[in-house]
């Protein structure tokens, strides 16, 4: 149950909640949305960060989130399930592995990250790549704390596709009704 009042409504509790601040809802879609459409990195570093930050934030929803068709992207129930242990990390490409290590440190704060670690991040990542990273974990750290905290559910699961905003789905109905009324 969730740890606000959400507005009575279609829809479950996640998709319910961006109704109560509908603007900064829709503005924390978009930015999902751009991790998915606009971002260079590939799938699988993408959901290596994502699935990182989601077991560390204890979030049940992007912990059980996927991507949808995972098996043309070469992803098993097994790539998400390792990503937490640094022993079963043998199975990730370099890249992926950086990807996990680099969300890891990202959420725990930047007094993780020292001289050492940028220097093997460089090694695989271009300064853009980096940026990109970054700007997808802000998503996965944030959007997904905030679900974890409010303890919002959904009823189905969630299947990501490229290009495909995931997270806080406001009606549009809404939103216009909210903006003609200012």
């Amino acid at each position: 149950m969730a740890n606000v009042r959400l507005p009575d409504g279609d829809g479950d509790e996640l998709q319910r909640v961006g109704l109560l601040q509908p603007q900064m809802a829709k503005m924390l879609s978009a930015l999902t949305e751009a991790c998915y459409r606009d971002s260079t990195l590939p799938i699988r570093e993408k959901e290596a960060a994502r699935m990182r930050i989601a077991h560390i934030n204890g979030c049940v929803v992007c912990s059980d989130t996927r991507m949808a068709n995972s098996d043309l992207y070469g992803i098993d129930e097994s790539f998400y399930d390792d990503v937490d242990d640094p022993a079963k990390r043998g199975r990730y490409t370099e890249r992926e592995r950086m990807a996990i290590e680099f969300a890891e440190r990202y959420a725990w704060g930047k007094h993780t990250m020292d001289g050492a670690f940028w220097g093997r991040l460089h090694a695989a990542f271009s300064d853009a790549e980096i940026v990109d990273l970054a700007m997808c974990c802000i998503n996965f750290l944030g959007g997904g704390r905030f679900v974890a905290v409010l303890d919002l559910s959904t009823q189905c699961p969630i299947r990501i596709t490229e290009g495909q905003a995931v997270n806080m789905k406001v009606p549009l109905e809404p939103l216009r009704a909210s903006a003609s009324s200012r």
